[in-house]
């Protein structure tokens, strides 16, 4: 029951965040918004959950895994419920923020609740199956996603999370174990987790208005001096601190800060690269939510098939080997992306998708693995929210960069292409479809970045102390 409580929080939490991604193109069309602004729905929700992955994972150490994990339940109900009833843009994307921290909460404890009761040597095994469950979230989630907004509107992808929810709140106080606490005097580091927000606010800010209006503007430059000011608070702190929100042991540790940079840039490849497919798919052929969900399947299926596999051949001695394989296989995948064209056969579509799959299902599991078996129990959340705090950062970064991108491209092309004779609509969907095999390109070298950060995890060593 404790795995199922659990994996049905993961599912749900990851579920929406696809079936988002497929329902923004008649989100766009209802609010009267460009693709730029569509973006923030998706920032919106990364930013917090990125920030408030580490804060939720110190939480967790704290005062254990469950209590964050069932309050993160609670907040991403009430931002379903939220969204679900918006009626404008600006409370759609402030509802999403509430979700977004209530899914930051889940993610990072729901790790720690389902290994914690196993040993050592079956714990790969145990997040190979987590894996394959968040990835039937990306399975469902585009098909139901594109389904619900074909048939009875957008807001029921929020509301279909409350029931699910509500059996987890009712259920877990009493089938999820309590992990024991390994100190009773653990406090929380409240200036960190200032510094922290407002270091990553500032960079993010400044990388949102910096891609869009320039790098040296009255705006951005503030933004960048704001984010060096608190990093070196931050730093300061975290160094002095007897109780850190970041342990700067954990980063001394050069397998541990490889899998991180692994991390950020497999995030940035991917949530960078994949926004983009669904917009793709409605905007450049014209395809329906529902279809358009259902053709992405090939991704998901072939993710959710590597990750328990990946989780039976996961050992310390074939961790790099698994990671650098699993990042190469996904640069080769966004770059197949890079090569559709607005004539372009399915099977070279499902070709990019299965590829993208399997590169994702054989570097996640093991980069998830190393994790755990560099960092002390009593650390876990800790360790778990920095790495995916740092994911989602990429995630958050490389989908603000693409989007930029795309925007100017876009606007590079449209402007002959109206001038030859072509229809504004026309125009507007050639000048995406030169646009987009561009952004796949810079994916892939971003995943081929992440691949080459790979040779440096090494063989884990458990640090001793933090």
């Amino acid at each position: 029951m404790l795995l199922f409580l659990v994996f049905i929080g993961t599912f749900f939490s990851i579920l929406n965040s696809s079936m988002v991604n497929v329902a923004l193109p008649t989100i766009m069309i209802e609010f009267a918004i460009d693709i730029r602004s569509s973006t923030w729905l998706y920032t919106g929700y990364m930013l917090p959950y990125a920030i408030a992955m580490s804060i939720f994972g110190s939480l967790g150490d704290i005062y254990s895994p469950k209590r964050i994990f069932m309050l993160g339940v609670f907040i991403f109900a009430m931002g379903s419920l939220s969204c679900s009833i918006a009626g404008s843009f600006w409370m759609l994307l402030a509802s999403r923020t509430i979700q977004a921290l209530g899914a930051a909460a889940i993610m990072t404890n729901s790790m720690v609740l389902v290994i914690t009761p196993f040993e050592q040597n079956k714990r790969s095994a145990i997040l190979g199956w987590w894996g394959m469950i968040s990835s039937a979230g990306s399975l469902v989630g585009p098909t139901l996603g594109g389904f619900l907004t074909d048939h009875i509107g957008w807001h029921s992808i929020f509301y279909i999370n409350l029931p699910f929810a509500a059996a987890i709140l009712l259920l877990g106080g009493s089938y999820i174990p309590s992990i024991p606490k390994t100190s009773s005097t653990k406090i929380f580091d409240y200036q960190g987790s200032i510094y922290l927000t407002v270091s990553l606010v500032s960079l993010l800010l400044a990388i949102i208005v910096g891609s869009t209006n320039g790098w040296l503007t009255k705006t951005t430059v503030p933004l960048l001096g704001l984010f060096l000011l608190f990093a070196c608070l931050l730093f300061r702190q975290e160094s002095r601190s007897s109780q850190p929100l970041i342990s700067l042991a954990l980063l001394q540790n050069s397998s541990f800060a490889a899998t991180v940079a692994v991390g950020f840039f497999q995030g940035a490849a991917l949530f960078g690269s994949m926004l983009l497919i669904p917009m793709y798919l409605q905007h450049v052929h014209d395809f329906s939510p529902t279809y358009a969900g259902m053709l992405v399947l090939p991704l998901s299926i072939s993710m959710m098939i590597m990750s328990p596999i990946m989780g039976k051949l996961a050992a310390p001695p074939n961790f790099k080997l698994l990671i650098v394989s699993g990042m190469a296989i996904l640069a080769i995948g966004i770059w197949i992306f890079s090569r559709l064209s607005l004539q372009s056969p399915y099977w070279l579509l499902a070709a990019a998708l299965v590829t993208t799959g399997i590169g994702l299902g054989v570097s996640s599991t093991p980069l998830t693995s190393n994790l755990i078996n560099v960092v002390p129990q009593s650390h876990m959340g800790m360790a778990s929210g920095l790495f995916n705090m740092i994911r989602y950062l990429g995630g958050v970064i490389g989908s603000t960069i693409f989007g930029a991108f795309i925007q100017q491209r876009v606007a590079a092309y449209i402007i002959p292409l109206t001038l030859s004779g072509y229809t504004a609509p026309l125009a507007e969907k050639m000048a995406l479809g030169k646009a987009f095999p561009e952004v796949f390109l810079m994916g892939a070298f971003t995943a081929a970045i992440g691949m080459i950060a790979a040779f440096f995890t090494g063989i884990p060593k458990k640090i001793k102390s933090l």
